[in-house]
């Protein structure tokens, strides 16, 4: 999913420097998507946007020059975002995130109206049409609302302010932060800290919100609708330090550990150590290794396992997550996993990672490094329960693709990949790590016949 950020100032109030603070709150969206790269900014009325293939760093470091105003938003994706739109409501910039259903009817209505599509028909370009035909921002974002079917998350950057919206699920979240003079809206808070933000609140499932004058205003919401945050922020897309509802990303992925955990004490398992897939498994490992820690020291059990780094990340290699083709996230995943040199020769280890969709990578990149490292038994840990549906509200891999569909029995997935065991945690459980009631949380990938219901 792609990431974006949004940051208004007042330059009465505001003593920062506004380029370098929409040049690292993008920059910190980067794990979101690698693709494309792009900022836009607004001075003295006139819109510039500037978009590079491949990542915002390196492409805009020496591209910043000219970016100079009070407000902003930048991207990074899969797609050449932002976007520049001229229309009836006057000239804006538009990113977008998330997934429209109903993107093909739309598109084909509009071609019997006469509309053409200059980048193709991407979802981004359909929202921005839509919100074009309203009297006024505000208005043209609800009546989007209640044309699109989908899930999405959008910031549009115009002449009076910026405008950040949800759908009324709120499946793909919006944080906003503030610091003197200046108020920041992205899709993950990774990067507030470090440049002086603090964290105000999340944008409220369904609501608009502007950003004027380094602040936020509230202009209602868009339709009535339930939350229902996705449950993989916490567990797989964003970044660690991130908090959503107000609840730690690491504390739900060391909780989905300590559940894991759990289990195996109840089961009589002991493994000699717990290591995690670097780095998306860490926090469970970490977890895991807490909750036999603290069962030892109630006198539950009487040793633990030992925590190790068996597999080692290299620091140069990209994110998997974000690329595009299959064959690409293999070859990344491949490159940026590498074992130790050490030799563990018939001790039994538990790897820890965040979930299996397709399975290739357990199978063709990391078991064979661990056989290679004369492990007597191989279990694998994964911190987000069986899925086994395609995510329908976001960009997703197939239901076809999916381990679960291939091989729906655990105990022949376990033969196919070539390991000892295998264990996930139950949606009830982890609703509960999360903290949230389970009907305030999507966890559609997770439960069979979701395809069928687009």
């Amino acid at each position: 999913m792609p990431g974006f950020s949004a940051i208004s100032v007042n330059p009465k109030e505001y003593n920062g420097d506004f380029v370098e603070d929409i040049f690292w709150q993008t920059f910190y969206q980067q794990h979101m998507g690698e693709s494309y790269a792009g900022l836009a900014t607004i001075n003295n009325g006139k819109i510039k946007i500037r978009t590079h293939r491949g990542q915002f760093r390196p492409n805009f470091s020496e591209d910043i020059d000219g970016l100079e105003g009070t407000m902003g938003i930048g991207y990074c994706g899969d797609n050449r975002e932002p976007i520049l739109v001229d229309s009836k409501i006057g000239e804006f910039a538009i990113c977008f995130t998330g997934n429209i259903f109903n993107d093909e009817e739309l598109i084909a209505e509009y071609k019997k109206k006469g509309h053409s599509f200059a980048w193709g028909g991407v979802d981004v370009e359909v929202i921005a049409k839509l919100i074009a035909e309203g009297d006024g921002f505000v208005d043209g974002i609800r009546k989007m609302n209640e044309t699109v079917k989908g899930a999405y998350s959008i910031a549009i950057l115009a002449p009076e302010g910026i405008y950040m919206a949800c759908d009324p699920s709120g499946r793909w979240p919006l944080i906003i932060g503030e610091k003197q003079g200046a108020v920041v809206a992205t899709t993950d808070p990774v990067g507030f800290d470090n440049w002086g933000f603090s964290y105000q609140r999340d944008v409220e499932p369904g609501e608009i919100v502007l950003l004027k004058n380094g602040k936020a205003e509230s202009k209602g919401k868009t339709g009535e609708g339930k939350s229902q945050i996705c449950t993989f922020v916490w567990v797989y897309t964003n970044f660690p330090n991130a908090v959503f509802k107000g609840i730690p990303v690491t504390a739900v992925r060391k909780r989905l550990g300590a559940v894991l955990a759990r289990r195996d004490i109840e089961n009589g398992f002991i493994p000699d150590y717990v290591a995690p897939v670097p780095d998306s498994g860490r926090f469970c490992a970490i977890g895991y290794h807490q909750e036999f820690c603290r069962q030892m020291n109630a006198g539950t059990i009487n040793r633990v396992p030992e925590y190790d780094e068996v597999l080692l990340k290299y620091p140069y290699a990209g994110r998997s997550y974000p690329r595009v083709t299959q064959s690409e996230r293999g070859l990344e995943a491949h490159i940026k996993q590498l074992r130790s040199g050490e030799n563990y020769s018939g001790k039994t280890v538990v790897l820890c990672d965040d979930s299996i969709r397709r399975g290739t990578q357990i199978e063709k990149n990391l078991v064979p490094k661990l056989k290679a490292l004369n492990f007597s038994e191989i279990h694998f840990r994964i911190s987000n329960p069986d899925s086994v549906s395609y995510c329908k509200w976001g960009k997703s891999i197939q239901k076809g693709e999916l381990i679960a569909t291939r091989i729906p029995s655990i105990k022949r997935r376990v033969e196919f990949l070539g390991i000892d065991s295998l264990e996930y945690p139950t949606i009830d459980e982890l609703a509960e790590a999360i903290g949230l009631p389970l009907d305030e949380l999507c966890v559609d990938c997770d439960l069979p016949g979701q395809q069928e219901l687009l």
